[in-house]
């Protein structure tokens, strides 16, 4: 039996497929680099263990808006009537309808790959191309297929994250200064609700006083917001998190919070406030808490498909290609409504 044959009966796949979708945020033109392994040896088909890739689920709470092509104005409306006596048939019309808009703009990213298949050869990784040379660099190993996927989409689902949450245009990194991202507009609005707790930033949150902060930021929603009805959740670091739980459960022995397992970041209802508190890896050892009403925070884009990629040949350079390009903005409205902490200077 040859050994592509004995191949396809190992793994249950053709080695001749082509990966047709592929993801990857902001330019990055990578490679294999597999000089840390010794010279190939026998044949035997590694296991892959991938580096460890944090959550980005947050992006997915956010209000969906597609079909920015550049920007797009939100359209705000807050109107009032006044409720008023009425003597017989004679009415006094009072009130008012104003129309505002905030702006959602989005940056346009553009992603690139490549690959030298030629360069898995004389490694253990040389199992995986196809045989034959042409056959070889024509295509992307098929048992790398789903663990690459796998993997470099979480990696842009980070990527994307991180710059949605952290992104300014200042910022040194040049990933993160592609765009503003929410904890600087929020922390930039002059109309958002503030809480500032009497502890000093250089304190900032402990075992001691975890508890009492979430507390008393949660007072500090508008009570509009609540009963409004609209989804709110209270965002911090997974250190922070932990230090009200802490705080919360050294004086509560006997009704003790646990935190659910199942979930990679960590979840919990602030005790006896009625509200959710979620942790975000890009918040962790931050000293940062937000709470934020999810309707009226916006990721705006033209089409998510637009982030996909496809394998291209190349077969002047003998090189697998792939680039796409794709829009990606953030925004709030009505940011009264949204509530910050602050610590004492």
């Amino acid at each position: 039996m040859s050994i592509k044959h004995q191949l396809k009966a190992k793994f249950g796949v053709e080695l001749d497929e082509m990966i047709e979708r592929f993801n990857q945020k902001k330019k990055d033109t990578f490679d294999y680099d597999n000089s840390a392994l010794p010279a190939w040896g026998d044949n035997t088909m590694p296991n892959f263990i991938t580096d460890l890739i944090e959550d980005s689920s947050f992006l997915s709470e956010l209000t969906l808006e597609e079909g920015v092509k550049g920007y797009r104005d939100i359209a705000l409306l807050n109107a009032d009537i006044t409720l008023q006596a009425k003597t017989g048939c004679t009415t006094s019309p009072d009130g008012s309808v104003v129309f505002t808009e905030a702006r959602l703009t989005t940056v346009l990213l553009q992603a690139g790959i490549e690959f030298c298949n030629e360069d898995l050869n004389g490694k253990i990784t040389q199992i995986l191309n196809v045989l034959g040379t042409k056959k070889q660099n024509g295509q992307l190993p098929a048992d790398l297929e789903s663990i690459l996927i796998a993997y470099l989409t979480r990696v842009i689902s980070k990527k994307a994250q991180n710059l949605v949450l952290n992104g300014d245009t200042l910022s040194g990194d040049a990933e993160l200064a592609l765009m503003d991202g929410l904890v600087k507009i929020m922390d930039a609005s002059a109309t958002m609700a503030v809480y500032t707790t009497p502890i000093t930033v250089a304190v900032g949150f402990t075992a001691a006083n975890g508890y009492d902060i979430a507390k008393g930021l949660y007072k500090t929603v508008d009570p509009e917001v609540l009963d409004a009805g609209i989804p709110i959740k209270m965002y911090m670091g997974r250190t922070e998190a932990l230090t009200v739980l802490e705080q919360w459960n050294t004086a509560n022995p006997y009704t003790q919070k646990e935190v659910d397992s199942s979930t990679t970041n960590m979840m919990f209802d602030l005790p006896l406030m009625g509200i959710m508190i979620e942790t975000l890896p890009q918040l962790n050892g931050t000293d940062k808490a937000y709470v934020i009403p999810l309707s009226l925070a916006f990721l705006g884009t033209d089409e998510m498909a637009d982030m996909d990629l496809e394998i291209k040949y190349d077969d002047y350079n003998d090189k697998l290609k792939a680039e796409a390009s794709f829009r990606l903005g953030t925004q709030i409205v009505w940011d009264k409504y949204f509530t910050r902490l602050e610590f004492t200077p």
